[in-house]
C-alpha cells in the first residue's frame, strides 16, 4: 500500500493541483513560495500523527480567499487483499478516474469550510471512497505520518521534544504493556534501594531535626524522601543525548557541530519509525533535511530513507492480522546535490503560478516568469501565485532519456531543475563565455532595466550537456506533465556542423512517445518558413536529388514543435559552422582574440598569418576556426581559449563584440525589451 495521488482544492496555494508521489521516495523541489510547505500541511491533515500528538490543525487561513472550502484527497494504490479488507468502505474502482495503476485502490477525502466571521470553526468532513461520509474512521487511522521540520536550532530541538521521542522508541524496543510495566516497575525497585543510601538517610534527619522542634507544641510531625513512581515518559524525560567523536567520551550536544547536531535529531526521528510496524502505511515527511549537512552526508541520508523505504515494502508483518508497517518518504528540498542523489523519476518540481481569477475571463493560469511583462498596475485581486505540480516520471521519455538524465545530474549536481530559464549549450566552451558574455550584453541596458536583466540572467542554469544531444534536457524541461512544465524559457546554443548528414543524426531519437519525431530527412523549416535544407556540394552536378544536409538547430525546433511547446518557450542560437568562426565575424574582435592566441601560442606567429591575410570577414571567420580543427590545425583547445577569453573579458572588457545571434540570445533569456523566441 502507497500513497498514490494528491488532490488539493483551495488549500492555500494548492488552488486545483494534482500530485503523483512515488511508492519510494518521492523528493520535491521548487523555488520559494512554491508551496512545498503547503503540501506537506496537506498530508499531515490527511493522516494522524505517528505519536497520536497532533501538532497542526485546520484553520480558517487554509482556505484560499476565492473559495469557502478547501478539499484535499489522498489516493492509496497497491492495496494488498488484507489492506482491501481494512479499507473496505474506501475502496473504488478503476472507472472512478483516479489516475492510479490498475489494482485495489482506496479513497479518502477531508473538506474543511471557512467558518463565517465571529463563529466557531467546524471540524472538517471525511468522506471514504464513494460515500458520503467515513463510516470506519480507524481503518482510515492505520495511515499515520511522522512530519520532521526543518531543522534551525537541533540542540533546542533535542532538548524540547528528545523526552517524547525517546519515550516511543523505549516502548518500541520493549513492545507489550507487559514489557513496558515490568521495566517500570524493575525501576522503581532501584529507586526504592536508591533511598536507602546512607547520605539520602542523613538528608532527611537534617531535615526532620528542626521539623520535630516546630511540630512538638502541636501535632507532631515527620517528612520522608523517596523517588516517584516512575513511568515510561518520566524515564525517558530524565535521559539526556549527548555525542561525541567515535573512540572518545561522549558529550553534551551544546558542543557538537550544527551538522551533526542534525544528523541525531535526525537519528532519533528514524528511531522513532520502528513504530511505523504498528499501521498499515507511515508518511516520513522531510522538510529540507539538508540544513547544515554536509553534501556527503545529504546523499547517505537519502540513501538511509531510500533503503528503509525499500525495506518495509517486502516485510512482512509480525503475525497474522497485524499491520503491515510499510513506508513512504516525502522529502522537500532546495538542494541539487539531494535532488540528483536519486532517478529523475523520484522528483516532483512544484512551480509558482500566476492565476487570475475565475471572474477575470481571461487566461486561467500562466507560469509567473510568463507574466513578467504585465503591467503593475494590474489589480492584484484579479489573481493569486498558486502551485502547480510537475510529477517528473509522467514525462513521456524516450528510451534511455530518464537514465541519461540520472547520470548527468548525479556527476554535475546541476540545478536545471530548479529555475524556470535554462540555456543548455554544447560544452565548456559556451558554459564558460556565455556568462561573461552576458555581462558585456547587458551591461549595454539602461541602469534600471540592466540591474534587472542581470538578476534575472544570474537566476539562470546554463547547463553543458558534452555533446549535441539535446533531446532528453528538451523533452524533461518543456514537454507538459499534468498541463505544466518545468521551465518557462530554454535555450539551446548549438552548432551548424555542414558536414554532417541526415543519416548521421546524434540524437537519440528512438521510441520518442511525445509525438512523433521529425524523420531527419524530411526537409526542415525554419520559424519563418524558410526550408533549411542544404545540398552537397560536390553531388550538385549528379542526376537525382542531392544528399539531404543535417541542419540540428531545425531538427530540435522540428521536434519541440511536435511536441507541442509554444514557439515562445525555446530559442535555438546556431554558430554558423561553430562558435569559433563566429567569435571573429564581428568587425573589430581581431586584435582582442589574437592576445589570446599568442598567450596561448606564443611562437606560432606563422598560424595566425592565415586570419591576418583573410580579405573578408567569412574568410577570417573561417581562418580562425582552423586553428581548432583537429589534424589539420594545431589543434589550439577550445576550452582553454574560451577561460583565457572568459577571464580577459571579465578583467577588461575593451574592444570585444559579442556575435549577434548570441547576443540575441542573452537578451531572450534574460527578458529584455520583450523579445521572444
Amino acid at each position: 500500500m502507497y500513497l498514490g495521488r494528491v488532490r488539493a482544492k483551495g488549500f492555500k496555494s494548492l488552488l486545483d493541483t494534482d500530485v503523483a508521489l512515488r511508492p519510494g521516495v518521492t523528493v520535491m523541489v521548487g523555488e520559494n513560495n512554491a508551496g512545498k510547505s503547503n503540501f506537506i500541511d496537506v498530508l499531515r491533515l490527511l493522516t494522524d500523527p505517528l505519536d497520536d500528538r497532533r501538532t497542526r490543525w485546520w484553520d480558517a487561513e487554509d482556505v484560499h480567499s476565492w473559495v469557502d472550502t478547501a478539499e484535499l484527497t489522498a489516493l492509496y494504490g497497491g492495496l494488498s487483499a488484507e489492506e482491501g479488507g481494512t479499507h473496505l468502505q474506501a475502496l473504488i474502482s478503476p472507472a472512478d478516474d483516479t489516475g492510479m495503476p490498475a489494482g485495489r485502490s482506496a479513497r479518502y477525502t477531508a473538506r474543511f469550510t471557512r467558518p463565517a466571521p465571529g463563529e466557531r470553526a467546524q471540524r472538517p468532513a471525511w468522506s471514504a471512497g464513494r460515500l458520503m461520509d467515513d463510516p470506519e474512521p480507524e481503518a482510515r487511522r492505520t495511515i499515520r505520518h511522522v512530519y520532521l521540520p526543518p531543522l534551525r536550532n537541533a540542540q533546542q530541538e533535542l532538548a524540547s521534544s528528545a523526552g517524547n521521542r525517546l519515550r516511543l522508541i523505549l516502548a518500541a524496543e520493549l513492545g507489550a504493556k507487559e514489557a513496558i510495566k515490568a521495566f517500570e516497575e524493575e525501576q522503581a525497585e532501584h529507586f526504592r534501594g536508591l533511598e536507602s543510601h546512607t547520605k539520602i538517610k542523613a538528608a532527611r534527619k537534617r531535615i526532620n531535626e528542626p521539623l520535630e522542634l516546630l511540630t512538638a507544641g502541636a501535632h507532631p510531625q515527620h517528612m520522608g524522601l523517596s523517588f516517584a513512581e516512575p513511568s515510561l515518559a518520566s524515564i525517558a524525560r530524565a535521559l539526556r543525548t549527548r555525542m561525541g567523536d567515535e573512540c572518545l567520551a561522549v558529550e553534551d550536544i551544546g558542543r557538537s557541530g550544527l551538522g551533526y547536531a542534525n544528523l541525531l535529531y535526525i537519528a532519533t526521528v528514524l528511531a522513532e519509525l520502528d513504530a511505523a510496524r504498528d499501521a498499515d502505511l507511515t508518511l516520513f515527511l522531510v522538510e529540507e533535511p539538508e540544513a547544515h549537512l554536509h553534501p556527503q552526508l545529504q546523499i547517505l541520508l537519502l540513501e538511509h530513507l531510500r533503503a528503509q523505504a525499500m525495506r518495509s515494502q517486502s516485510a512482512s508483518p509480525r503475525k497474522d492480522g497485524a499491520p503491515q508497517g510499510r513506508i513512504q518518504v516525502v522529502i522537500t528540498t532546495h538542494s541539487p546535490v539531494l535532488a540528483a542523489a536519486t532517478t529523475v523519476r523520484d522528483l516532483v518540481v512544484l512551480k509558482r503560478c500566476r492565476t487570475l481569477a475565475p471572474s477575470s475571463g481571461q487566461d486561467p493560469a500562466a507560469t509567473e516568469s510568463e507574466e513578467e511583462e504585465a503591467s503593475s498596475k494590474e489589480n492584484a485581486s484579479t489573481f493569486a501565485f498558486t502551485t502547480a505540480a510537475v510529477p517528473v516520471n509522467e514525462i513521456p521519455f524516450a528510451e534511455h532519456e530518464a537514465a541519461k538524465l540520472d547520470r548527468y545530474l548525479d556527476i554535475t549536481k546541476s540545478a536545471m531543475l530548479f529555475g524556470s530559464r535554462v540555456i543548455l549549450v554544447e560544452g565548456l566552451a559556451e558554459a564558460l563565455l556565455i556568462p561573461a558574455f552576458a555581462d558585456l550584453v547587458l551591461s549595454s541596458l539602461p541602469e534600471a532595466e540592466q540591474r534587472r536583466a542581470k538578476a534575472v540572467f544570474r537566476g539562470t542554469c546554463i547547463v553543458s550537456v558534452d555533446g549535441v544531444d539535446f533531446t532528453p534536457y528538451l523533452r524533461v524541461l518543456l514537454v507538459e506533465a499534468g498541463g505544466v512544465r518545468i521551465a518557462d524559457r530554454v535555450v539551446v546554443i548549438t552548432d551548424q556542423d555542414p558536414g554532417k548528414k541526415a543519416a548521421e543524426i546524434d540524437d537519440d531519437s528512438r521510441a520518442a512517445p511525445v509525438g512523433e519525431v521529425p524523420s531527419a530527412r524530411a526537409p526542415f523549416e525554419s520559424a519563418a518558413g524558410e526550408a533549411q535544407n542544404a545540398t552537397d556540394p560536390e553531388a550538385s552536378g549528379a542526376e537525382g536529388p542531392a544528399p539531404v544536409r543535417f541542419n540540428r538547430a531545425s531538427w530540435l525546433r522540428g521536434n519541440l514543435l511536435q511536441w507541442q511547446v509554444p514557439q515562445e518557450s525555446f530559442h535555438i542560437a546556431e554558430s554558423k559552422p561553430t562558435l569559433e568562426p563566429e567569435l571573429m565575424r564581428p568587425d573589430g574582435n581581431q586584435e582582442f582574440l589574437a592576445d589570446i592566441f599568442f598567450d596561448l601560442r606564443p611562437k606560432s606567429q606563422h598560424h595566425w598569418m592565415a586570419v591576418t591575410e583573410a580579405t573578408t570577414a567569412d574568410e577570417r571567420a573561417d581562418a580562425f576556426g582552423a586553428l581548432f580543427a583537429k589534424g589539420t590545425g594545431i589543434g589550439l583547445p577550445k576550452g582553454d581559449y574560451a577561460y583565457r577569453l572568459a577571464e580577459r573579458l571579465v578583467q577588461e572588457q575593451g574592444e570585444f563584440t559579442v556575435p549577434a545571434h548570441l547576443a540575441a540570445a542573452i537578451r531572450w533569456i534574460s527578458g529584455v525589451g520583450g523579445t521572444t523566441a
